[in-house]
């Protein structure tokens, strides 16, 4: 078992975030564009279909891999950040493979996904943070 631990939920306070729940959207489907895909891909959330507010400071997903092969990891993260040494999830056995992620928002509304194989990815926003 890997336990990765990226944050955590404080009490109310100044300077806190509230949770803004929305109707669930899809922000990307690479099988419906570029197709799938290995390294490093930047998704631009703000810009989606999906349109959340330029306030959100983080989003809520669930992110899915449909993989072409053994995927080892999926890692999401802020635009504009260092790539962080955790996963997303793990497709090891090659299975269509989802799991929720809280992911900040980077640059202009911006996250980053790294694949360490080649997969699809889909990723659907159901809320987010905002002040």
């Amino acid at each position: 078992m890997l336990v990765d631990i990226d944050g955590y939920f404080a009490p109310a306070g100044a300077g806190g975030l509230s949770l803004y729940p929305s109707v669930p959207c899809r922000v990307l489907d690479t099988r419906q564009g570029q197709g799938a895909f290995s390294g490093e891909l930047t998704v631009d959330v703000l810009n989606s279909v999906c349109t959340p507010p330029s306030t959100a400071q983080a989003y809520v997903f669930n992110a899915t891999v449909v993989p072409v092969g053994s995927l080892g990891y999926l890692t999401l993260w802020p635009d504009g950040q260092t790539q962080p040494v955790v996963s997303t999830l793990n497709a090891i056995d090659s299975a269509l493979t989802s799991n929720m992620a809280i992911v900040p928002a980077g640059n202009q509304g911006k996250i980053d996904a790294y694949a360490n194989g080649i997969t699809n990815l889909l990723l659907d926003i159901s809320s987010y943070f905002a002040p």
